[in-house]
């Protein structure tokens, strides 16, 4: 015998089937997001395996002055860390590094503070700005070397020269972007300049100032090894110099990953630092120059 369906059953049948109905797309959709998640994840490994495979290919059927082959530089980098070598050169960069990068953060985010908040400092220092931008401070190193020497204090200035232009410009252009908006709450709350700068500006300007010190970051990195190879001959930079006089490809491909991947590092711990100090700029990704 028939069972009659009820119009209620059959109202809860109808919404139960257009429920999984809704559903099925929403899973598509998540599964797809998944697969897109990981596939973004696993490309910049994927790009750096292919690199390194193409890399050994390409480096095995050249001559070893020319180009050493990706095996050949993990065994000399292995040789310089286990003979000593590698261990004082990478602190003595270490040092020149944090000593010019944090003297270019501290005058940086200052004087980009001063011109950002006033239009008459502004004017006054662009062309300087705008000169030092333009000029090949490398060609200043022997005029750096006639005043502060070969030592220490010289690396530092070659360090610090190249990275503050970066910090100065971003740290401007962010606190000039401060929104006329929160400018007006300020006005309204009676802040005071100091309080306007510290309160307003520049939590506004944190994503500029970090994306310039990224970039000077840098900045910093290859000033560090040009004066270590040009003023001092020490650090990484001078392994790179020893070892590419003496035609050793492989030590000197070492000492530059070396320091290569210190910026890599360098650069990641910058924007943990920013997500985990300055939550509400998560989203976003400015690209001064």
């Amino acid at each position: 015998m028939a069972r009659t369906i009820a119009p209620s059953d059959q109202l809860v049948s109808d919404a139960l089937s257009h429920s999984l109905a809704d559903q099925r797309p929403d899973r598509a959709a998540g599964a797809r997001e998944r697969r897109n998640r990981r596939l973004m994840l696993s490309l910049p490994f994927v790009s750096v395996i292919l690199f390194l495979v193409i890399w050994q290919i390409i480096g095995s059927n050249t001559d070893p002055i020319l180009l050493a082959t990706p095996i050949d530089t993990v065994k000399a980098f292995w040789d310089l860390l286990s003979s000593g070598e590698l261990a004082p050169a990478f602190a003595t960069a270490m040092g020149d590094l944090a000593a010019g990068y944090t003297l270019a953060m501290v005058v940086g985010i200052l004087s980009g503070v001063v011109i950002g908040r006033s239009p008459v400092v502004e004017r006054i220092v662009n062309p300087y700005i705008n000169f030092f931008q333009a000029t090949p401070l490398i060609a200043l190193v022997p005029l750096v070397v006639i005043w502060f020497g070969v030592g220490f204090p010289a690396r530092v200035t070659i360090t610090f020269m190249l990275a503050v232009w970066s910090i100065v410009i971003n740290t401007s252009t962010g606190v000039k972007e401060t929104p006329h908006s929160l400018l007006d709450v300020s006005r309204v709350y009676k802040l005071n300049r100091f309080s306007v700068i510290t309160k307003v500006a520049l939590p506004n300007a944190v994503p500029s100032i970090f994306a310039g010190l990224r970039i000077a970051l840098g900045k910093a990195l290859i000033g560090m090894v040009i004066a270590q190879m040009e003023i001092s001959v020490t650090g990484l930079g001078g392994i790179i110099t020893n070892y590419g006089n003496a035609f050793k490809t492989a030590y000197l491909l070492a000492g530059v990953f070396t320091a290569s991947l210190v910026g890599v590092i360098a650069a990641a711990l910058l924007e943990v630092v920013r997500r985990w100090a300055f939550p509400w700029t998560r989203d976003q990704s400015p690209g001064h120059l």
